[in-house]
């Protein structure tokens, strides 16, 4: 199955190179660092998407998902202060990444450490161009 986020103020997409790099990349912002009760749309929607994820590194915090989410998140639908916050979010978790400060629950292929660094840029990237073009 693909996955896929889009940016339709600026008509880009992220496709990431599978479900297991959307999942760790998205689901582990949302786990640790998106404050969800400043973007509670964003965690609402994000949620299903990445429980398979959530379940894996919290198993008693998380049910194991019925397996019926779509990996398809419209960036552009959500507020602006909420989108802002992803995008905090996914900064500090790519700030961590960068320094090999992740928890041991976050479960990730390190010989694919290259393929996570190019994944966290792009989509970064594309939301602060989105944030931009809708300022």
């Amino acid at each position: 199955m693909s996955s896929l986020v889009t940016f339709d103020a600026i008509d880009k997409e992220w496709v990431p190179l599978s479900r297991g790099q959307f999942e760790t990349v998205m689901g582990g912002a949302y786990e640790l660092y998106l404050d969800h009760s400043k973007a509670p749309r964003i965690a609402e929607d994000l949620a299903p998407q990445v429980l398979d994820f959530l379940h894996d590194g919290w198993p008693s915090k998380y049910e194991l998902p019925n397996g019926k989410a779509l990996d398809f998140f419209e960036f552009s639908d959500h507020p602006r202060e909420e989108r802002l916050e992803l995008l905090r979010a996914m900064e500090a978790y790519y700030a961590d990444f960068q320094r090999d400060q992740l928890g041991p629950e976050l479960n990730w292929m390190r010989g694919r450490r290259p393929n996570f660094i190019a994944a966290f840029e792009q989509v970064i990237a594309l939301m602060r161009e989105e944030l931009a073009a809708t300022s």
